[in-house]
């Protein structure tokens, strides 16, 4: 499930949970364990997003944060290889 987890977040957009626990059929809080072992295992890595990084313009936008950034997940080379030989 880890890798199929992986191959999901390679192809999102934007990252979201419930939509991740949706396509996967499973539940928010076990997206949320899967993610604590895929940047354990350093598969993906998260992001801080600065404070200054929406302009607030929203319109042009299309993370549609409603002016609550959160931070990114990316998926490191190691999880990039791991995808790669799957």
């Amino acid at each position: 499930m880890l890798v199929d987890m992986l191959k999901e977040i390679n192809d999102m957009e934007a990252f979201s949970k419930k939509a991740l626990a949706n396509k996967l059929n499973t539940s928010e809080s076990m997206i949320e364990h899967l993610l604590t072992q895929l940047k354990r295992m350093g598969y993906i890595e998260e992001e801080k997003m600065p404070n200054n990084f929406c302009n607030k313009k929203c319109a042009g936008c299309n993370i549609k944060c409603s002016v609550n950034i959160a931070n990114s997940l990316y998926i490191t080379d190691k999880g990039k290889k791991l995808l790669t030989s799957k």
